[in-house]
């Protein structure tokens, strides 16, 4: 493994912060935590309804993810939110 070129894991995020690592990648991602809460719940909500989720559904989220937002943003509570939401069961 150590006979071909370094491997450049470096680059730049759609905002502008670079990292050079994988772990400074990590670090930049788990940074903002409510950002990968909401594109998981975005992704389970997709999944679970069939639907793409749109702008018109940005207040059904929001309160998905404040529900979830007390919990640290826990998968359980996300999963929970999105069932109970009014979003999931009428889509």
């Amino acid at each position: 493994y150590g006979l071909g070129l370094p491997v450049d894991s470096g680059d730049t995020l759609p905002d502008g912060r670079t990292f050079k690592t994988v772990e400074d990648f990590k670090k930049l991602i788990l940074a903002d935590p409510e950002q990968i809460a909401r594109s998981i719940t975005e992704k389970l909500m997709v999944y679970s309804t069939g639907h793409t989720v749109g702008f018109t559904d940005a207040k059904a989220i929001n309160a998905i993810l404040a529900d979830a937002k007390k919990s640290d943003y826990g998968l359980r509570t996300l999963v929970h939110s999105i069932v109970a939401s009014e979003l999931f069961l009428t889509k």
